[in-house]
């Protein structure tokens, strides 16, 4: 394992004391923690932002933030984002075929 030098402020320090006896953990592993949680974060507010520029779709999105599709979907819903798109094209395909469903339901008025 490598080890790296942070400078960080009092108040973290503090934080970084009161977890630890939380945890019952040494400083180093709260510090791991909180770093490996903090990079799962970071991760995944990347990928949404990379899926609502169209720079990745669903699936690049989950596979860069190391989550199943399903968990990068709850996690796009939960912030009102969709989880699939279509194009203009499509929609408008979509519309004519569900019109062509329903002509035979309708009532022959003339």
């Amino acid at each position: 394992m490598e080890s790296v030098q942070v400078k960080v402020g009092e108040k973290e320090i503090r934080i970084m004391k009161d977890l630890s006896e939380i945890l019952h953990s040494s400083s180093s592993e709260v510090i791991r923690m909180a770093m490996e949680e903090g990079v799962k974060s970071l991760r995944m507010k990347i990928a949404l932002e990379k899926y609502v520029n169209e720079e990745f779709s669903l699936c690049r999105a989950a596979e860069f933030a190391g989550v199943s599709i399903q968990q990068m979907a709850r996690y796009m819903a939960e912030r009102g984002v969709p989880s699939f798109r279509q194009s203009i094209e499509e929609i408008k395909r979509d519309v004519k075929e569900a019109e062509g469903w329903l002509k035979p339901f309708t009532c022959g008025k003339a």
